[in-house]
Formats: structure tokens, C-alpha cells, sequence
């Protein structure tokens, strides 16, 4: 088709003279036109170049213009091929000859005598809704593509993102293991555990606000500062309040991050934190006994990080000996809500962590089933990460 036309015309018309008028009048306005004299033609034209719009007579000989549309309007390649089909006279069957006309598939109709002027109006017409379904059907395909290009772009930052997660093992006395389930396949749910260069194991657990991209790249960040500030002797009070100014102040006003961080040290066998914001960590004395057990709340209240860079926050110290057990999660797992709107709480939580199998990955494992158990049929609307940290 040139560019310098408005568009392809296919005119089919068994009258020869019919064809030769539309053809002078659509060529004057600027159109290409092709003609043919009964449906096959049509057909063979159209498999030699895709018209714009197909101006067909509805007793096109050979095949007529009813069938033509619903054979056009079948075939996935030319069903969005605007058809016009041109209707007999009769008063008395004009408008149930358009609405059938209507109802098969056609576009639009016009009647026969055609007239010059109405005849470019109803195509110019024709042409602007053709000219924004094409516009449409490009931005679609640009979003199609972008929105591919975006899924393979959370597809590879959630597999960096889990890659940043210890896998489960072992440090020094400590096994651990973890349930991380992010609602949109990425999410800003982050922890780690470290063995500090002096002695003893870092641990953090931390969520940051909102959900996707930018709050997994605000996890990478406070992970990244954890790591860096545990390097240097100090503990949880000074880690928190180096991870703090960092965060302030190299994130937006309203970022933010949760975290428990702390310091186990098997030497004393102790454990010391602080809780910024943070889901309190639940402490189990004796707790891979598998026996029914009291669990413990290690509250210790404080702001959240990156809130502001001068923001104090207290440490406290409770003992962690061998055979305890240690339960981190994020508030997705506490707030995770019930079919009768009723949330899990830490208080539920504490009930499953009560009669806790002796096993690690068990009782990982029991954690979680149990919370999906009490909102089946409902989903997690958060991020939920679970670790379970072990003194042997």
C-alpha cells in the first residue's frame, strides 16, 4: 500500500459501472482501491494483499456479502477487518437488512443508490475508527511487551533476592532454617545470619515497607548494612543505630524498615537485640525437647530504622542455651487474616510454638502449615518470612 494514500479500499460489486463509481470517488479522497465482482474474487484478492476495509454489496453473486463477512470475521488473520456492507433499497426490509447485516459481523451499512458525499463520510469515518483500533493494537503490543520485559525483570531479581538468603545449615553451635514465601514473587522481607569475626553469630531479621521492586532493593540495602556494621565489635545497640543512619539517609522520607537484630553468643550463652519495630522474636527454654513448652515474647520496643538518623534504641540480653529454640518471623505470618476476618496474632502464634516438634525443618514446617490451616480459604496478602534458629 503507498504511504501517500489513506488507506486500501476492496470494492466488490457485481455491477461493473457501481465499482467504476466508488472506485472515482474513493481515488478523488485520497484512497487505494482494489475492485472485485463476486466473493471469490474477494477471497483471492485478500489473500494477495490485506485491504483496510472491504466495501461489499449484500448480494455479492458467487458468495454473497453475509457470508463473505462471517468467512472475514472467522479467520483470526482478518476478523478486525473493517467490512462495509451495502444494502438494497426496500423500505420495508431496510432495517431488518442492516440489523441482520449488523448482527453477522459487519461494521456498518450503507444503502443503496449510494450517493457521492455519504459514501467518503461513512469511509473517512470508517478510516478513523480503523487508524485508532491499529493505534490500539500497538500500544497493546508495547504493553505486552513491557509488561514480558517487567516479569523477566521480577523473575531475575527474585532469584537474586532468594540467592541473598543463607541457605539452611549451621553456625558454630546454631542450625537454622527458613520458610520465605514473598506474595508477589518478589518482595521486601530480608534476614540474615553471620558468623562475627570475634566471636559469636549476627542474626537480622527485617521487612521494609511497601511491596516489590523498590522495597527488595531497600531490603538488599539494610542486609548490605548489617553485614558491613557487624564487622566491628559493638552489638545490636550500635549495629542498629549505624544500620539506622544509613537507611535515613539514603532512602525517601517515607521508607522505612522493621527489624530484629541481635547477637548470639555461645560463650556466655546468651542472646542480645533489639527489636526496631519489629515482630517480637519468640524464645522456647528447651525447646527441641518436643515436648509441650512455654514460649516466650523478647519485646523490646523501639522505632523503626530509617525513620529518622538520630532515633535511640535500647538492647536487652536473655539467656540462649543449649537446646532452646528461637522463632524470628515477619508481621505477614501475625497478620495473616482468617475467613472470618479474624487475624492470627502473636497470641496464635505462640499456641503453635507451644507443642513444637523436636525437629528444625519440623517445626518450621508446623509454623507455617498451621497459619495457612487457620485461613484456608483465604491467601497471605503480605510478605511471610519464618526462621527457627536452634542452640544445639
Amino acid at each position: 500500500m503507498s504511504h501517500t494514500t489513506k488507506g486500501l479500499v476492496l470494492i466488490a460489486d457485481a455491477e461493473s459501472s457501481i465499482r467504476d463509481f466508488l472506485h472515482f470517488y474513493l481515488k478523488r479522497a485520497g484512497y487505494q482501491v482494489l475492485q472485485a465482482g463476486d466473493g471469490h474474487d474477494v477471497l483471492i484478492e485478500m489473500a494477495k494483499v490485506q485491504p483496510d476495509l472491504v466495501l461489499a454489496d449484500l448480494s455479492l453473486p458467487g458468495i454473497r456479502g453475509d457470508h463473505l463477512c462471517k468467512i472475514i470475521k472467522k479467520n483470526p488473520d482478518t476478523r478486525d477487518m473493517y467490512i462495509i456492507l451495502m444494502t438494497p433499497t426496500n423500505d420495508m426490509l431496510d432495517n431488518e437488512t442492516t440489523i441482520e447485516a449488523l448482527n453477522i459481523g459487519a461494521d456498518d451499512t450503507i444503502i443503496k443508490p449510494l450517493r457521492g458525499q455519504e459514501l467518503i463520510a461513512r469511509v473517512d469515518s470508517a478510516f478513523r475508527i480503523i487508524r485508532m483500533q491499529k493505534e490500539i493494537k500497538q500500544h497493546n503490543r508495547e504493553l505486552t511487551v513491557y509488561r514480558e520485559n517487567v516479569q523477566r525483570d521480577i523473575e531475575l531479581a527474585a532469584r537474586l533476592q532468594l540467592s541473598l538468603l543463607p541457605e539452611a545449615g549451621a553456625v558454630g553451635p546454631y542450625r537454622y532454617t527458613h520458610i520465605y514465601k514473598p506474595v508477589g514473587g518478589i518482595g521486601g522481607d530480608i534476614y540474615a545470619i553471620s558468623p562475627l569475626p570475634y566471636g559469636g553469630v549476627g542474626v537480622l531479621i527485617a521487612d521494609v515497607s511497601g511491596h516489590g521492586v523498590t522495597a527488595s532493593l531497600i531490603s538488599t540495602m539494610v542486609k548490605t548494612s548489617f553485614e558491613n556494621h557487624i564487622r566491628t565489635r559493638g552489638g545490636p545497640l550500635i549495629w542498629a543505630q549505624c544500620m539506622n543512619r544509613d537507611l535515613a539517609r539514603n532512602t525517601l522520607e517515607e521508607q522505612y524498615a522493621t527489624a530484629f537484630i541481635a547477637q548470639l553468643d555461645p560463650m556466655t550463652s546468651t542472646i542480645s537485640y533489639v527489636c526496631a519495630g519489629h515482630e517480637p522474636a519468640i524464645y522456647i527454654a528447651d525447646g527441641q525437647s518436643g515436648e509441650p513448652r512455654h514460649p516466650a515474647i523478647l519485646n523490646n520496643a523501639s522505632s523503626p530504622l530509617g525513620m529518622d538518623e538520630n532515633m535511640s534504641f535500647s538492647e536487652r540480653t536473655t539467656p540462649f542455651a543449649p537446646g532452646d529454640r528461637l522463632i524470628l518471623y515477619t508481621d505477614g505470618l501475625v497478620e495473616a487474616e482468617s475467613n472470618s476476618n479474624t487475624i492470627l496474632s502473636s497470641e496464635g502464634l505462640l499456641r503453635f510454638c507451644s507443642e513444637m516438634p523436636s525437629e528444625l525443618e519440623d517445626a518450621a514446617a508446623l509454623i507455617f502449615d498451621q497459619t495457612q490451616l487457620f485461613i484456608d480459604p483465604n491467601k497471605f496478602t503480605d510478605d511471610v518470612t519464618l526462621v527457627v534458629i536452634d542452640h544445639l
